[in-house]
């Protein structure tokens, strides 16, 4: 029998909800497969918030130009001179009033129509598509982020490390942390609490029975013991920052403080995992969706706050997810049922601020009447696991279990270097590519001989826009990326100088 099936068997990978096995109190489950060698990742890290029920899509990023929202919704509409306005179409929800200074700060990333083929929905089945990243027909019983753990630390489950791989706040572990080793994560509510419930608690160290039982049950009790010593790193990390900000008095607010206060102390994970739960909105939508936005936006803006105190934020993007969106049109309650597509919100200094993607079209609707989808949400799994994490685009494929083409939301490192051991006979300045582009392009490059090397952009009467590269570099193939936010449309000129080479091109970015 294999190991997974051996802790299904008792109860240990939760199907329904149900732990049994535990260790002087503790599920087995909290532990289990945790322990891994944190030196894999590239020190960036993902935070998830998932909006458990199905998010309101067009209540949160309002169409306030099109007069099919306001037919269609004629007591839940966000009136226009309420909403929160970002250009001269869209719009936040006037809860989120507190997100507009990130929108503004080009810290914040909204992409619309995400969804996928076939939308199902099932709050149940929804929720495990996403969280697998399978097609609607397909059924995995392991998570994306689970399967990326796994291809990110190929030597698990045999050498376990000092930090886990990904930290869940709340109860019972989600479908998307799991791998075919089992939870590749820990989950828990508060980190001193999670403490002393562990320290008390002795290692198993009898010898077990030389049976195939016993073999797994040695496994289990090195498994316990190592969550001894984990308590503790989670505790020295909690106690080594402290949060900059105060946090509203929320589970959310509560839930990103403690994340902040991980990341700032020192705990090398990549993945971690919040919850904001109450989005099935069938009736009375008004009230409980406008206090939902509060919550959710109240928590962010101190959550980036406090990274940018505490002098993290350059290395964290938060994303929130649902499992659908909702329908176009309000129902009988004054509320909205299940739907299909909607948007996704991501934030950081690493995101590439602003829209991806048009306003729903609210004529053009699917067979049910809703939102069509224009972005497969697995392009964005692609695109954090690539651009956010460093995975190859290969070993992503492997990952989501097919090739998706990513967006450009997430900025890839400043500079980046391909074929470095096949050296040129000469330098080159590449042209562009994409050109015409929007809102990114990469600029490749060719050093005959290591040195230092300049890259600078300017605008068509010769002002310099932006300094992409001043360093020393060794010999071969370069690449750099220009993100164009801010900018206008227009002609304008890269140029290099690398020893005694000097050349320029022109690009021409179209908003």
């Amino acid at each position: 029998m294999k190991r997974k099936d051996f802790l299904k068997h008792l109860g240990m990978i939760t199907g329904g909800g149900v732990v049994t096995l535990t260790v002087g109190g503790i599920p087995i489950k909290a532990f289990a497969n945790s322990f891994l060698n944190i030196n894999s990742t590239n020190g960036n890290v993902l935070v998830l918030i998932q909006l458990k029920g199905g998010n309101d899509g067009l209540n949160t990023i309002i169409p306030f130009e099109d007069s099919v929202y306001f037919t269609k919704r004629p007591t839940l509409a966000i009136s226009k001179d309420t909403v929160v306005k970002l250009n001269n179409l869209t719009g936040l929800h006037p809860s989120l009033q507190p997100l507009k200074s990130i929108f503004d700060d080009g810290k914040m990333t909204i992409v619309q129509n995400i969804g996928y083929e076939n939308q199902n929905r099932s709050h149940f089945r929804s929720t495990d598509i996403w969280l697998s990243a399978s097609d609607a027909n397909q059924f995995l019983y392991d998570g994306w982020a689970g399967r990326y753990l796994a291809k990110a630390f190929p030597n698990y489950p045999a050498l376990p490390p000092a930090h886990p791989m990904a930290v869940q706040l709340g109860s019972v572990q989600s479908l998307v942390l799991e791998s075919q080793y089992g939870g590749m994560g820990i989950t828990f509510q508060d980190p001193n609490n999670f403490y002393q419930l562990v320290s008390g608690i002795n290692a198993d160290n009898d010898p077990s029975p030389n049976t195939l039982a016993g073999e797994e049950l040695k496994f289990l009790k090195e498994v316990a013991a190592l969550s001894i010593q984990y308590a503790s790193v989670i505790k020295e990390k909690a106690d080594a920052s402290q949060n900059k900000v105060t946090y509203p008095n929320t589970n959310l607010g509560t839930q990103l403080a403690i994340i902040a206060d991980l990341i700032s102390g020192g705990l090398q994970t990549p993945v971690y995992l919040a919850t904001l739960d109450g989005f099935d909105t069938h009736a009375n939508q008004v009230t409980s969706h406008a206090n939902l936005m509060k919550t959710l936006a109240d928590a962010i803006k101190a959550f980036q706050d406090d990274l940018q105190l505490l002098g993290v934020a350059d290395k964290v993007v938060t994303m929130t997810f649902s499992e659908f969106g909702r329908r176009l049109t309000e129902n009988g309650s004054f509320g909205t049922d299940h739907g299909a597509a909607a948007p996704m919100l991501f934030f950081g200094n690493r995101v590439i601020g602003g829209f991806y993607g048009s306003n729903p079209s609210l004529t053009d609707l699917d067979s049910s009447g809703d939102v069509k989808f224009k972005y497969d949400f697995r392009q964005i799994y692609s695109t954090v696991l690539i651009n956010h994490l460093g995975m190859s685009k290969e070993q992503v494929a492997q990952v989501l279990l097919k090739d998706f083409q990513t967006l450009p939301i997430i900025k890839i490192n400043p500079t980046s270097v391909n074929d470095n051991n096949l050296i040129p006979s000469d330098y080159n300045l590449e042209q562009n590519y994409p050109n015409p582009f929007n809102p990114s392009t990469t600029i490749s490059y060719y050093l005959a001989e290591s040195g230092f090397v300049s890259i600078k952009v300017f605008d068509s009467i010769g002002r310099e826009i932006k300094l992409l590269v001043n360093n020393y570099q060794t010999a071969g193939k370069h690449s750099v990326q220009f993100y164009a936010n801010g900018l206008s449309s227009g002609t304008y000129i890269y140029s290099i100088e690398a020893g005694n080479f000097k050349t320029s091109r022109k690009m021409l970015l179209i908003k």
